[in-house]
């Protein structure tokens, strides 16, 4: 457990000292100001013209549809590049593997930091939203708020999957740039197949990304619950054995 336990302090810690992912932090953030901004000058502007009341300000839940869709899968993917496909190619890995740690928990620990990192970015995105929704649009209820909460916990479950994913496919590249154009693409595919396929939106872990809606107001039917959480707890065990097992029988 110690040996686990370092291995997973070791990677966050390389993680959250490359710039680019605190300069994420403060770009989430600042598109939460501007959007605040934005939408309180647009609301007035609307108001005055319409005699209407609107508000434009993000709320949690309004922030967390955006940055799930875009910046969190971006991140991730960025995240799994950096910690396994760019670290084989620069040769670090191999240092890495003689400490006294099996593969697996290394492996592991290395999914566990960038799901950490992704924790503390819907963190930050669900208190700076909150607070602008509080102090420049209508203020939430203890409730609202719990319930915006939940939403953003419920969220981690499916991108745990999108980062065993791509710590899959990073496993296999051996530059960071196309491992990178890589994921990208594979996402944009999952992401638009379904509309073209309707069918595949019930089998693809994507489309579940956005799960923590249907936890909104009723709860869906438990055969449709039991399903999405069949679902999404089978991509995941696959991704995570199979990268578990390249890893452990990787030359580098």
């Amino acid at each position: 457990m110690t040996a686990f336990c370092a291995s997973y302090r070791n990677e966050l810690i390389k993680l959250l000292r490359r710039k680019k992912y605190i300069v994420f932090l403060a770009i989430g953030v600042l598109i939460c100001i501007i959007w605040a901004a934005l939408g309180g000058a647009m609301s007035g502007f609307i108001g005055r013209m319409g005699h209407l009341t609107i508000n434009l300000t993000p709320t949690p839940m309004g922030a967390l549809s955006f940055f799930l869709q875009l910046l969190i899968p971006l991140l991730i993917f960025m995240g799994a590049t950096d910690l396994i496909t760019v670290e084989g190619a620069e040769g670090t890995m191999k240092g890495m593997i003689c400490r006294p740690a099996e593969r697996w928990k290394l492996y592991t620990g290395k999914l566990l930091a960038i799901m950490t990192y992704v924790a503390i970015y819907l963190a930050c995105v669900f208190v700076v939203s909150a607070i602008l929704s509080q102090v420049f649009g209508r203020p939430l209820g203890a409730g609202e708020l719990f319930a915006a909460f939940a939403a953003y916990m419920l969220t981690i479950p499916p991108l745990a999957v999108l980062a065993a994913f791509a710590a899959l496919v990073a496993l296999m590249g051996r530059s960071g740039t196309l491992t990178m154009l890589l994921l990208i693409a594979a996402y944009l595919a999952m992401s638009v197949l379904p509309i073209i396929f309707p069918v595949l939106a019930q089998l693809l872990f994507t489309s579940y990304l956005g799960w923590h809606r249907l936890w909104i107001g009723a709860l869906p039917q438990g055969a449709r619950l039991v399903h999405i959480i069949t679902i999404l707890l089978g991509y995941g065990t696959v991704f995570f054995v199979a990268g578990s097992l390249i890893f452990e029988r990787k030359e580098y």
